[in-house]
């Protein structure tokens, strides 16, 4: 390196560049083992390892708030009142003959008394009799006869004494209808009516049909 006119090279001058051009020297040909390891160490991060992740906590749900509600007094709702039998009472038709029906208006006439008591008279005086009996008497004779198919032939209940095209009404009630199906149950007969038109011919005064 020239040094500038006019100026005089001095023994530190020469001693400060050639410490200079050796230093730079040496960093950049790799001369000194020193140096260069100092270098790559510098220039090399370290290698770390990996951090491991963190797993954060659950956070504990939070507990709903209960309102306190006010006390609340047991209501108490009313019993039914008993159903009373009679209540239950619905009008029933059945059907009799002109000369059951003459009768029967007569009868109650006479009497100051309801359909439904005359009815409720003549089964229970059906059921003192015995229903088989009053059944066997309110059949006709058959109109075909004979000793050797006599076994064989059904019983008519189409024709019965006391069966016709008037209708008449009562009103039993609940129990009272009940007892009146188990009697026509025990008499054999198919229906409620035909019960019926055969204890009133056997109860009512009068003639009784033919």
């Amino acid at each position: 390196m020239t040094p500038p006119k006019g100026k005089k090279h001095t023994a530190e001058d020469t001693e400060e560049q050639s410490m200079s051009d050796e230093g730079v020297g040496n960093l950049f040909s790799g001369g000194g083992g020193g140096s260069a390891s100092a270098l790559a160490g510098w220039a090399t991060p370290a290698q770390t390892q990996p951090a491991a992740p963190v797993t954060p906590m659950p956070t504990p749900a939070a507990a709903p708030t209960v309102i306190p509600q006010p006390a609340r007094e047991a209501v108490r709702e009313p019993e039914p009142e008993p159903l009373n039998d009679a209540d239950t009472a619905k009008p029933v038709g059945f059907y009799v003959s002109q000369n059951v029906a003459a009768r029967f208006r007569k009868h109650r006439k006479q009497n100051d008394i309801t359909h439904t008591q005359i009815v409720l008279m003549a089964v229970e005086a059906a059921a003192e009799k015995g229903i088989a009996q009053v059944v066997e008497e309110a059949r006709r004779a058959p109109k075909f006869q004979s000793k050797l198919f006599a076994v064989t032939v059904k019983p008519d209940d189409t024709d019965l004494r006391g069966l016709g095209p008037v209708q008449l009404q009562y009103k039993p009630t609940r129990a009272q209808r009940a007892i009146i199906d188990g009697l026509v149950e025990e008499s054999g007969l198919p229906d409620h009516t035909k019960f019926l038109a055969v204890v009133l011919d056997q109860f009512l005064p009068g003639r009784r049909d033919a």
